[in-house]
């Protein structure tokens, strides 16, 4: 079966291209489990007062009253305050700023995204709005832009841990796994419990075929968020990658499509679903799974090469699992095989 797309063009299905017992990883994008660490997200530091304030350097009364409002927990109402006065006063720094605050602590995080773009306008020299930016790059699957967003942020004397997340996110989406584990490894360091940057540290483990890190880094997240919403899958993917150390000494005869004389004939392709709190948040990207579509015409063993959150990663994994397919076959015996899935969220 060769890059066939689904009639929805929601997912398809691609061959893996080298013979291998123990998986390869395709190009490991990570997106993260976008479960968020909201403390850094919807903060910032009072003694950096050129992230904020209006085109004149000062507040006005009415921002001074929207900005006390967020603060005292009444978000929502603070988002309809600033969202006036940002349309009154579109140079309003200080407005533009904590509405994005407030957006992304009411889950929005992919909105609060045009919010940060007015401040960087307004406020080149903002690390803070830099480092928030790039967040919402990430989360609106823009790695490139993400990743000079947060260099930029890094040059102007951002400490927050966003910044390296975001870098390490954008070179997990590009092939760059080492350099990928280093920034997750450096956001860990300012935030240990990072949810996300946990995440792209074990994908770019795995790709770097350090399988116990791997498992160990997504531990760190079930013991930190156990209600995380892709904790069930992130259990599954434990056991996985502890599997697959065991079979470094003893692997399986899988086998690649190139090998087979009949390839996999795919019955029925579910569907994954696109969770409500994805949809808030404006999760768009790939979810990438590496899968062995077994001589008994089941899916099994699949590993997560790039993930979403909001339970995204989840819900792939389980429209895979339901795949229905007549087995590949080899000189008239079926056989197991490796495939490469792709499910594609985007937000129209």
């Amino acid at each position: 079966m060769t890059n066939e797309k689904c009639q929805n063009d929601k997912y398809q299905m691609k061959p893996t291209e080298s013979h291998m017992r123990v998986p390869q990883y395709a190009s490991a994008f990570v997106l993260v489990s976008l479960l968020l660490s909201l403390s850094f997200l919807t903060t910032g530091s009072p003694a950096r007062n050129q992230a904020r304030g209006g085109g004149d350097g000062t507040t006005n009364r009415d921002t001074a009253r929207a900005i006390q409002t967020y603060h005292h927990g009444d978000a929502n109402e603070a988002i309809n305050l600033l969202q006036a006065i940002v349309k009154k006063r579109p140079d309003d720094a200080d407005a533009w700023y904590h509405l994005g605050l407030a957006l992304n602590s009411q889950g929005f995080v992919g909105s609060s995204r045009s919010a940060f773009e007015q401040v960087v306008r307004l406020r080149p020299g903002s690390a803070e709005a830099h480092a928030k930016l790039a967040f919402a790059l990430i989360v609106s699957d823009k790695p490139q832009k993400a990743l000079a967003t947060a260099q930029r942020a890094l040059e102007l004397g951002d400490l927050s841990p966003e910044s390296h997340y975001a870098i390490a996110e954008a070179s997990l989406r590009t092939g760059a796994a080492t350099k990928a584990a280093d920034e997750a490894e450096t956001a860990l360091m300012i935030n240990p419990n990072f949810t996300a940057a946990l995440i792209t540290r074990s994908l770019a483990h795995s790709q770097l075929k350090l399988y116990l890190e791997a498992a160990a880094s997504l531990e760190q997240v079930l013991a930190g968020s156990p209600d995380d919403m892709d904790a069930e899958t992130w259990r599954g993917q434990v056991e996985e990658l502890r599997r697959l150390v065991s079979l470094e000494s003893s692997p399986a005869p899988i086998f690649n499509i190139k090998d087979v004389t009949e390839k996999v004939r795919v019955l029925s392709k579910p569907e994954p679903r696109y969770s409500d709190a994805a949809r808030k948040a404006g999760v768009t990207g790939t979810v990438v799974l590496r899968a062995v579509f077994s001589a008994e015409g089941e899916v099994k063993h699949i590993l997560i090469s790039r993930a979403l959150g909001y339970g995204l990663a989840t819900s792939s994994v389980r429209a895979a699992r339901q795949i229905r397919f007549s087995p590949a076959m080899k000189d008239g015996i079926p056989v197991s095989i490796y495939l490469q899935l792709e499910y594609n969220f985007n937000l129209y």
